[in-house]
């Protein structure tokens, strides 16, 4: 098989999968079989290269390659540690634009699909910014690191639950959705978007 390699100068070319050496490399069912397919087969599983240290790593979508900047979307099923969050975006926004679509769900040990669904709250705390309907949540269950590792993101992140898609606001919009307010622990807002609204914006960014 072939994989395409792009450097950070954008000069694509080709190379042998020769195994899987990405350490960042999860298992793939379904889920990530089904939103690669709805992106273009030259788009998917595309290697770049540091070209100062040589790291190489596979995007799961690279859209607009070869365009300044194209964007890294990372599919992420399983549980991910900080540090490998902070890696990943330090690594793939060195020269693009980085979304997130991360699968919440239950797990053998966690429950973190139900807190996040308990907590979807549209009508407490509404705001409309830029043509788009946000709430602030407030997360419900007793561990919240999940809902702050991913607000500490630094790159686009985006949520689907129980087929449902959710824009995660940064730091920045959040701030203008609070009035310049803070969020506390716990506390994160939230806009819907379609499955078809997502793709676009991803293929537009």
């Amino acid at each position: 098989m072939l994989t395409s390699v792009i450097p950070v100068e954008n000069v694509n070319h080709w190379r042998h999968k020769a195994g899987d050496c990405d350490v960042w490399s999860e298992p793939e069912g379904p889920w990530h079989l089904d939103w690669k397919e709805a992106f273009p087969e030259s788009c998917r599983e595309v290697g770049l290269i540091d070209p100062m240290t040589g790291e190489r790593h596979r995007a799961d979508v690279l859209c607009g390659a070869g365009v300044s900047p194209a964007t890294v979307l990372e599919l992420q099923y399983s549980p991910i540690s900080e540090d490998e969050r902070v890696a990943r975006e330090a690594f793939y926004q060195q020269a693009h634009r980085m979304f997130w679509l991360v699968h919440v769900h239950d797990g053998p040990s966690s429950f973190t699909g139900w807190s996040f669904a308990a907590s979807i709250d549209w009508q407490s705390k509404p705001v409309d910014i830029d043509g788009r309907h946000f709430a602030i949540m407030q997360w419900y269950g007793r561990s919240k690191q999940f809902i702050e590792k991913w607000k500490r993101a630094t790159a686009h992140v985006f949520f689907e639950c129980q087929g449902h898609i959710f824009f995660l606001a940064g730091n920045t919009l959040s701030l203008r959705i609070t009035g310049g307010i803070t969020l506390k622990k716990g506390q994160y807002a939230l806009c819907h978007l379609s499955r078809e609204q997502f793709i676009q914006t991803v293929l537009a960014s």
